[in-house]
């Protein structure tokens, strides 16, 4: 009797302890969900907020150029509707290396963003053997911004007045005439240099730290040529200041109607242009993302923003999803990196 007591009791006992166990551990269970979600809530109350302090904007190259008026004109159309100030800051230099590094270390907040030309996303790669920086592992793409036309423009003091004479006088002349570089590796640099292989010229290569510097010289007759933005030049070759030969694309552009593109001049496969893209470090929530990315859309789409800030410096709006911008990138870099090992260009 006193051993069916005992051991009815002790199991008992057993019986107890395990279900106080398994009542702790549906405690502590319910405790960490509570704190998860306490944590998640928060979160997602703060990235709803977005943005809840100034937003810097990136710019990797001098002021005075498109992609900084661009970033400007953005910058105020985004600041408007996020209620929020978007501020531009410049740091340019090393090839956009400066300034890219920069964001590529910042906090993945959606407060630090990177507007830059294509270069910096698929050019830097196949030029560095070591770039202080990552495309994939350090940007998450956030929407393409615009494109524009390059156009070939030499200095007025140059007897040339069409394409065909210039290449004729330069290929006559190696190397006593020049072309402005708009930094070592920038699309208009490899663009030129690509130009003078396929038409067999030799110009002496000097260096600006932007467009606008160039561009002055050119004016003043310093350098023969450049490839450059024709939203950049359009003022200037209608007030007689410079020459455009030529300008990139299917058709002839509405603020220079008299220039002929370069199709129509017989180099079908060579159509020099740039675009813009607005990036993000990797990391950033997916909803500031989308939120940014949306803002941008809108101001893109806008006619006013379009009209009066797009136009005049020929920019064609792009815009679109974080993944387009994501495939354009991957096309172009595959694009670029055969025209650079066919030129065999490395700048370390």
């Amino acid at each position: 009797m006193l051993e069916d007591f005992l051991k009815k009791h002790l199991d008992l006992g057993h019986h107890q302890h395990a279900l106080n166990q398994i009542q702790m551990s549906i405690f502590f269970k319910i405790l960490l969900l509570l704190s998860l979600l306490s944590i998640n809530c928060s979160f997602s109350q703060a990235q709803s907020h977005f943005p809840q302090k100034p937003i810097s904007l990136v710019v990797p190259y001098v002021t005075g150029g498109v992609s900084d008026a661009l970033a400007r004109a953005l910058a105020q159309k985004i600041s408007s509707s996020l209620s929020q100030q978007v501020l531009v800051e410049n740091r340019p230099g090393g090839n956009t290396l400066i300034g890219s590094v920069h964001v590529a270390k910042s906090a993945p907040d959606g407060y630090t963003l990177l507007l830059t030309a294509e270069s910096t996303l698929t050019m830097n790669p196949m030029l560095y053997a070591k770039l202080p920086y990552d495309v994939e592992k350090n940007f998450t793409p956030i929407a393409a911004l615009a494109s524009i036309p390059q156009s070939f423009v030499i200095s007025p003091a140059l007897p040339a007045k069409s394409l065909q004479e210039f290449i004729n006088l330069a290929k006559k002349s190696p190397k006593q005439y020049s072309f402005a570089n708009l930094g070592v590796g920038s699309s208009a640099h490899l663009n030129f240099e690509l130009f003078q292989r396929v038409t067999d010229m030799q110009l002496v290569d000097i260096a600006y730290k932007g467009a606008s510097a160039a561009l002055t010289d050119l004016i003043g007759g310093h350098v023969s040529a450049m490839i450059v933005s024709t939203g950049l030049v359009s003022a200037q070759a209608r007030a007689n200041n410079l020459k455009v030969l030529a300008v990139a694309g299917n058709k002839r552009s509405s603020q220079l109607p008299d220039v002929p593109t370069f199709k129509e001049l017989g180099f079908e496969n060579f159509t020099p242009s740039s675009w813009f893209a607005l990036m993000g470090v990797n990391g950033t929530p997916k909803d500031v993302i989308e939120k940014i990315n949306l803002e941008v859309n809108k101001a893109l789409k806008d006619p006013v923003f379009k009209a009066e800030q797009l136009d005049r410096f020929a920019l064609e709006p792009i815009g679109g999803s974080p993944e387009q911008l994501a495939h354009l990138i991957k096309s172009e870099s595959q694009r670029w990196s055969n025209i650079i090992k066919d030129m065999n260009i490395r700048l370390d």
